[in-house]
């Protein structure tokens, strides 16, 4: 949102302030909202619960100086929906309309927001008077005209869709596109419908002719719908420019970040960016999860696995290490381990890439590849910043590796992952990565592989699913962990120390009673939990 279009939004705000419509603290949610969004404020006010949509209408009228438009007198200038196109209509919340004999006129849902009437007018030749009208009666009377009216695009509708395309060397004219009001509207629903649906990543992927935006829920990827190719030139800049990137890059790949706000809550996503074929490719992983509870029984932790993890948390020196894949809740589970530690006794540091959980009493870190401040580097300095407890995000390098392990030898907790299929196969990850075997067995405590598997829907029980409004005839509700837990007890100690393989680790703990991934995955179905074959679906790539 540009500065001038703030100063517009905060003074109706205070105009609202003013009249007690808003108090103080609602005036400011109303800011941070509309700025981090670029949503119309009349959606932004109404979706916060702020003003009644009625009400807003009239405050609208009253603040710029316009007439409420009546609907029972109101008729639809239908020669201009048909050359201006009802999706251009639709997505600005504008509609000409006549009153009995006078000129059309242009019913805005926001007034305080000439982007739109100023294009019609720009694209027509012809200048408007407009009125105010709510965005949900805009929206009514041109669906109802859309769903009677079958016709081809308007030439205006095929120029702002393939404005896009046009002059894609003209980083202004880039510019230009991403902040027309199809295109900020298209970019705010595709974020908010993913957060409604609990997503944990939003895939945009340009395909021959259109665009596939398909949204993570529960570990499954599914097409939530396509848009026209000729508006991903649109599209991906407008995330480019919330992300901070460079918009006039389409050759390399690149990184970013950006929050905004969707119903009310402040959601920080990171963006990453892919030149493909057809186009570049983005992947926006939802990295809010104050919907998350940091629970180690709500992840689906028994009783007294919850007390054991609970007690590795509170060591005093030592690594634990959590394994799986990516998805599979390894930093759920970590930032969980931290949730039982007295952060006001113990200086908790974190160090990752990029930092997915905001909680207060900690110290937490985001590594910068760009300026070169990488894992091994800030995790050198905060060993020099008295730490207690270090959440590592994950160790992927043989320095990193050799840090944590001095870390946890000089008496500090290490928490930290791996990408491997079991918690046996760490000992062996490390020794790749040229830790002696000797300083694995005396610094690390226990490793904890997980997975994470949907639930079974609690409603429809697998039956009927077709009619089932909770799963929406998936049959699954949510997400349960299945977990091994291997301790390093004596016999495991002994195994690591004479650099044993992964089979005799795993056969070394399993004298202490460890039970494997797949043994857990298959209680849980015995308990009525998940099914087989989503076993089958997690377990796909073999677990050792």
């Amino acid at each position: 949102m540009n500065p001038d279009r703030n100063a517009v939004i905060s003074a109706f705000g205070e105009y609202l302030r003013e009249r007690s419509v808003l108090s103080d603290t609602e005036f400011s949610r109303m800011v941070a909202a509309s700025t981090s969004t670029g949503q119309a404020i009349d959606t932004v006010l109404i979706e916060l619960g702020l003003v009644r949509e009625d009400q807003l209408v009239n405050h609208f009228a009253e603040y710029v100086g316009v007439r409420q438009l009546n609907p029972d007198f109101a008729d639809l200038d239908q020669d201009l929906v048909r050359e201006i196109g009802v999706s251009f209509l639709l997505n600005a919340g504008v509609a000409p309309v006549r009153l009995d004999d006078e000129p059309t006129m242009l019913a805005v849902a926001d007034p305080l927001s000439a982007d739109a009437q100023d294009m019609v007018s720009y694209l027509l030749d012809q200048q408007f008077e407009k009125c105010c009208a709510s965005r949900s009666h805009i929206e009514e009377i041109l669906n109802q005209w859309k769903s009677e009216n079958e016709s081809e695009p308007s030439s205006i509708a095929h120029h702002l869709e393939h404005s896009a395309e046009l002059e894609l060397q003209d980083v202004n004219r880039l510019k230009d596109v991403a902040n027309e009001a199809p295109v900020i509207r298209l970019v705010n629903e595709i974020i908010q419908r993913a957060v409604d649906r609990n997503a944990t990543d939003i895939h945009v992927e340009p395909g021959e002719d259109s665009v596939a935006i398909r949204f993570r829920s529960d570990g499954v990827l599914n097409v939530d719908q396509r848009v026209s190719f000729q508006l991903h030139a649109g599209l991906s800049t407008r995330l480019k420019i919330l992300s901070q990137l460079n918009i006039a890059e389409r050759r390399l790949p690149q990184d970013g970040r950006m929050r905004v706000a969707v119903r009310g809550q402040e959601i920080d996503l990171r963006v990453s960016v892919l030149p493909s074929v057809h186009g570049e490719t983005f992947v926006l992983r939802i990295l809010d999860r104050s919907t998350i509870p940091l629970r180690l029984d709500a992840l689906g932790y028994e009783p007294d696995d919850v007390s054991l993890i609970r007690h590795l948390a509170r060591l005093k020196d030592g690594i634990v290490l959590i394994t799986g894949p990516t998805g599979s809740g390894k930093t759920t589970t970590l930032y969980s381990m931290i949730n039982e530690i007295d952060c006001d006794s113990v200086k908790v540091f974190t160090v990752e890439d990029p930092v997915e959980y905001r909680m207060r009493g900690i110290t937490q870190v985001q590594v910068n590849s760009a300026i070169e401040l990488d894992f091994s580097k800030t995790l050198r300095t905060v060993l020099r910043q008295d730490p207690d407890v270090i959440l590592v995000g994950e160790i992927r390098d043989p320095e990193t590796a050799r840090i944590a392990i001095r870390a946890a030898l000089t008496g500090h907790l290490v928490l930290s992952t791996l990408h491997t299929n079991s918690a046996a196969a760490a000992f062996s990850r490390l020794t790749d990565m040229g830790i002696e075997s000797y300083l694995l067995a005396d610094t690390v405590r226990a490793v904890i592989g997980q997975r994470l598997l949907r639930r079974g829907c609690s409603t429809c029980n697998g039956t009927d699913t077709d009619d089932c409004e909770t799963c929406g005839g998936t049959n699954y509700q949510g997400r349960i962990a299945t977990y091994e837990i291997l301790q390093v007890d004596p016999a495991v100690h002994e195994a690591i120390n004479r650099s044993a393989t992964e089979t005799d680790v795993l056969a070394a703990a399993k004298l202490g009673g460890f039970k494997t991934l797949p043994e857990h995955a298959d209680g849980l179905v015995g308990n009525g939990l998940t099914d087989q074959s989503e076993i089958a679906r997690v377990f796909s790539g073999g677990v050792s």
